[in-house]
């Protein structure tokens, strides 16, 4: 993400927004369990819709290279840590 600016800023989002989801606003980093379930969730969904990886900036691909992120990465998103 370090090349890509506006990638890093949609993860960022996004991260937010998944954080929200499972810990709530202003909650702690979702563990990796709750992120492994809420990736397996959201990409059967997805796919459920017709939803296949093709464009690295839609908003599936995104949502799921960032929900892979914060398992790998921890707490803080790439804006707040420089990754």
């Amino acid at each position: 993400m370090a090349g890509s600016p506006a990638l890093a800023a949609a993860v960022d989002q996004h991260a937010a927004a998944v954080r929200d989801l499972l810990v709530g606003p202003g909650g702690s980093h979702p563990g990796p369990d709750a992120l492994m379930k809420y990736l397996h969730d959201f990409a059967e969904a997805a796919f459920r819709r017709g939803w296949w990886p093709g464009d690295a900036r839609d908003w599936e691909f995104v949502r799921i290279v960032t929900v892979c992120w914060m398992m790998r990465h921890g707490a803080a998103p790439p804006s707040q840590n420089g990754s």
